[in-house]
């Protein structure tokens, strides 16, 4: 497969059935600490099976000869399985031709001889070159086929895929802690911790919002960005650092940044702490393959949910063994082929992004009473198309890869996952 890096050479890299009363439940979904109150049960895994059609295509023809008169030729099409007619060329042989001459008499023969034996002239005894029919040809004429050659298979395009920065032109500093705000137009900050302490939060508040984003931040000094998911308006940002012996928390670094966004969907196109990707990214490459030739956002969301749907399977022991603080990393789930509801989410956000379709990793509430991650993707066009369901709402849509992979009946947990009641969104990454 040949692929192709959009404008420079590439370097190469590397449904539960429906909660009926939704009895069965995903033990791993919890992203984070659950409610108290949050049950978990495991579902039975069933992978999707893809069936791929095949038409053959038979050819006959028949040909009768015949010495005495000229050969009659009769040509036989064929209908392939999608009901199209290939015609076979028909074949024509010449006619075949024999003569029989009458002899002389023998007296007749026997008089000239005579006259050729006294004639004085020279006799020449080259031989006239002599013209034969064949009765049979061994050469059969040449079949030409009206069935076109398969097309070739798509380049694979890698995009140049929208990396954060932190610039440096608008911070907000404090005693541990470093806040860089020029990209918030875009949808981003990114914060970095200069202290000592082990554990760390960095907060998320909007004017007008009721709910705020805590996010775990690293202690190893290295930049994250995290998204402002609000839209426009005045945010609150805030780095804390646990306090030495103490499960209290103090400020590291605080401050404000008024935010207009350049788009509503700016913050769901860039790569951050929970949607973490490179351009040289597996996930990006995988993405790149499975929607090569698709020029369609509905038909490139279909191939990427359709796919992590049928290859990602449950990790029941790490919804087991799971704890707070867990952060999803999309290559490691490609290349484990496993992963609980956050990793889903955060595989179908990363591939998304990448070919430039927002696409929000979403924490909340599914119904009724499961903590859980899914995502929520936007087109411009009618809505979702995937094997067996599609999605005709406008706007946000609800694409549970999670439910819909682990689900046995499908047409069951898509009338689930139509109906958005049964999901509630407390959290965005």
């Amino acid at each position: 497969m040949y692929f192709k890096r959009s404008g420079k050479a590439p370097d190469i890299p590397k449904t539960l059935a429906v909660l009926t009363a939704l009895t069965i439940v995903l033990g791993g979904c919890q992203t984070e600490s659950p409610p108290s109150s949050v049950t978990y049960e495991s579902s039975e895994f069933s992978e999707v099976s893809q069936v791929s059609e095949s038409s053959e295509v038979s050819e006959s023809s028949e040909a009768s000869e015949s010495t005495q008169s000229t050969q009659s030729t009769q040509s036989s099409s064929t209908q392939t399985a999608d009901n199209t007619h290939v015609p076979d060329n028909s074949s024509s042989s010449s006619d075949n031709t024999s003569a029989d001459e009458s002899s002389s008499s023998s007296s007749d023969v026997s008089e000239e001889t005579s006259e050729v034996e006294s004639s004085s002239e020279p006799v020449s005894t080259a031989s006239e070159p002599v013209s034969t029919v064949s009765e049979t040809s061994s050469e059969e004429p040449p079949i030409s086929s009206s069935v076109a050659e398969p097309d070739p298979p798509p380049v694979v395009v890698i995009p140049d895929v929208k990396v954060p920065t932190s610039p440096g032109s608008q911070l907000i500093t404090g005693t541990n802690g470093v806040i860089d705000c020029s990209n918030a137009s875009l949808g981003y900050v990114s914060a970095r911790y200069t202290g000592s302490s082990s554990k760390l939060k960095f907060r998320v508040e909007a004017d007008g919002q009721p709910t705020r984003e805590d996010f775990d931040l690293s202690a190893n000094g290295s930049t994250e960005y995290f998204p402002l998911a609000f839209g426009n308006g005045t945010y609150k940002l805030t780095i804390f650092e646990q306090i030495p012996g103490s499960s209290g928390y103090a400020v590291a670094a605080q401050g404000s940044v008024d935010v207009q966004l350049v788009s509503s969907l700016s913050p769901f196109l860039y790569p951050n702490a929970y949607v973490n990707y490179g351009q040289n990214s597996d996930c990006v490459y995988k993405a790149a393959e499975l929607c090569a030739g698709k020029t369609s956002d509905i038909d490139k969301i279909a191939a990427i949910f359709t796919w992590v749907a049928n290859n990602i399977s449950y990790d029941y022991n790490l919804a087991a063994t799971v704890t707070s603080g867990y952060i999803p990393d999309p290559d490691r789930t490609l290349s484990r082929r496993t992963g609980i509801c956050f990793d889903y989410a955060s595989l179908m956000a990363a591939m998304l992004r990448s070919q430039s379709i927002p696409s929000r990793l979403v924490i909340g509430n599914a119904a009724p009473d499961i903590y859980h991650a899914w995502n929520e993707v936007y087109t411009e066009e009618t809505g979702w198309i995937t094997p067996e369901l599609m999605f005709k709402n406008a706007g946000y849509n609800i694409a549970d890869a999670t439910f819909y992979s682990t689900s046995a009946n499908k047409q069951q947990i898509a009338d689930y996952m139509t109906n958005s009641a049964n999901y509630t969104a407390t959290k965005y990454r």
